[in-house]
């Protein structure tokens, strides 16, 4: 649903009277709201109701028994009322249609409110009550509770008897009662109502002919009217009309056409939405916005939004924005992030590195979409021997995953979020044994897959190759000799098995690592 933006209603002036003329349209506007003939008379750029800006309209239920309105007694000031059905009083305006439009020209809005009625009995007095919050359905017969806002507004239009030149009268809703009205003068309004029979169509709804007095319309330049201050705003949702008994504020309300959205909007709205690359991580954003934000830093997250969906946590909306210059900037990336960009949607918006700027004018909507790629990066490892070739075979755990060194002695996992790893050698190919038998920890902090690691810049490991050791000392004649050996490493320590005095006496060691072995053969004579 589109909203129609007001300011907060200011206080209510001294009451004037409001005579108009029916010639030159209402100082800087240029709809025909003094003319009471619903087409454009003038040249281009002009607006009648046969085009006018953010039209909304409503029509009445058929006269007869079908028709409704408020019932047993209802008053203006009354928010608990009834919606009754059955034909409108001959001695009470029977309504047709109304409409609703706007503009903002220059800083400043204008309201422009027309109506028709089926009967003509000389005096008027209708009022278009326009509200910021949504009103029940008065569509239906029953007890009905109006959702009435502080600062919400009626505009009356009254004339009596032979004179087509209303006065408009404004009223505010205080929270209990619509308080004392206020006259809207003629430098700020004009209206009129027909004085010879028109067609009317509004909305583009069948023509009816319409005799002198039943068609009205009146245009309102709410900034001179001290309704909405220049460059301010305020949220309302819906309009609607009714005729009341008499001149009499606290006359009975009869009939009433049901409330209509309100088109337009005279402030604007930036949306801030975060994207990740790809779709969907679970990172929180900082943001700065700039302090006629009137807010603080906040945090966006993208977790679990597919491609083409947002959701409330990846989405922050700065709504009734007064015209205005707004930015904001993206914080500092988070560990495992880059910045890409941010792209700005709709008229006014723009960005500049990480700053997004919405200008913002009468009916801005800017939405400016940040994208930050995640950053993935790689472990490669490289296993050789302590002599110096590459080694295939290796086996290592790498972030929790098992891998084998290939032909050119490396390993390596890839597309692994920014962070701290484990990587071990679990098992070393045949031949050689383990020299580093650690769990180390390892930072992945470079956006690159394994396929950007060459070989030098690998963690290196290194094996051992293994050695086998037979000594042998065999009599050459039966009962001949027998011998006994023994073997040490460079620290002294024994080395093999066997060795004992025969005379075919033999010692083995296998698997042993490159160093010094000194072994003692015995041979008994």
């Amino acid at each position: 649903m589109r909203r129609y933006l007001f300011a907060a209603l200011a206080a209510t002036a001294l009451a004037t009277l409001f005579v108009v003329g029916a010639s030159a349209n209402l100082a800087g506007s240029t709809f025909e709201s003094n003319d009471a003939n619903l087409v454009v008379n003038g040249g281009a750029g002009a607006h009648d109701w046969d085009n006018a800006p953010n039209l909304s309209v409503g029509q009445d239920l058929p006269t007869g028994t079908t028709d409704n309105s408020f019932g047993q007694g209802a008053k203006e000031n009354d928010v608990n009322t009834n919606v009754v059905t059955g034909s409108i009083p001959n001695s009470k305006a029977d309504l047709a249609r109304f409409a609703v439009s706007n503009e903002n020209i220059g800083g400043s809005e204008y309201l422009y409110l027309a109506w028709s009625r089926e009967n003509q009995s000389g005096t008027v007095n209708f009022d278009f009550e326009i509200n910021a919050a949504a009103q029940p359905d008065l569509t239906t017969a029953g007890a009905k509770v109006l959702n009435r806002t502080v600062n919400d507004l009626l505009i009356n239009y009254a004339f009596q008897g032979g004179s087509n030149s209303p006065t408009l009268t404004k009223f505010t809703w205080n929270g209990s009662d619509w308080g004392t009205g206020s006259v809207i003068s003629s430098a700020c309004s004009e209206g009129l109502t027909n004085s010879s029979p028109v067609s009317e169509n509004l909305g583009g709804l069948t023509a009816v002919n319409r005799p002198a007095q039943q068609f009205g319309e009146a245009g309102i330049n709410l900034a001179c009217a001290g309704v909405i201050p220049q460059g301010s705003c305020k949220s309302f949702s819906s309009a609607y009309v009714k005729s009341r008994s008499s001149t009499s504020f606290t006359s009975e309300i009869k009939d009433f056409i049901a409330p209509v959205q309100v088109k337009g909007n005279n402030c604007g709205k930036l949306t801030i939405i975060k994207h990740t690359n790809p779709r969907g991580l679970d990172q929180a954003f900082s943001y700065t916005p700039s302090a006629n934000l009137s807010a603080s830093k906040f945090s966006l997250n993208d977790a679990g939004n597919s491609a083409g969906g947002d959701s409330a946590a990846n989405t922050k909306v700065f709504d009734s924005l007064q015209p205005g210059t707004y930015t904001v900037s993206e914080d500092a990336d988070p560990t495992g992030f880059k910045f890409n960009n941010v792209s700005c949607t709709g008229a006014g918006g723009s960005s500049s590195g990480r700053v997004a700027t919405a200008v913002i004018v009468g009916g801005s909507d800017i939405t400016c979409t940040y994208t930050n790629d995640q950053q993935l990066g790689a472990i490669k490892v490289l296993k050789k021997s302590v002599k110096g070739q590459a080694l295939a075979g290796a086996t290592f755990s790498i972030a929790g995953q098992s891998v084998q060194t290939g032909a050119d002695g490396t390993a390596c996992v890839d597309g692994l979020t920014f962070g701290s790893y484990d990587v071990k050698e679990t098992a070393a190919p045949a031949g050689y044994s383990i020299s580093d038998s650690t769990t180390h920890s390892v930072t992945v902090n470079v956006n690159q897959k394994c396929a950007d690691i060459t070989a030098a810049n690998a963690l290196l490991f290194n094996d051992t190759p293994l050695t086998d050791i037979t000594v042998e000392a065999k009599s050459q004649a039966s009962g001949g000799t027998q011998s006994t050996i023994s073997c040490v490493d460079s620290s002294n320590g024994a080395v093999g098995t066997g060795g004992a005095k025969a005379e075919d006496s033999k010692l083995s060691a296998t698997g042993v690592s490159p160093d010094t072995y000194t072994c003692t053969v015995v041979v008994d004579p």
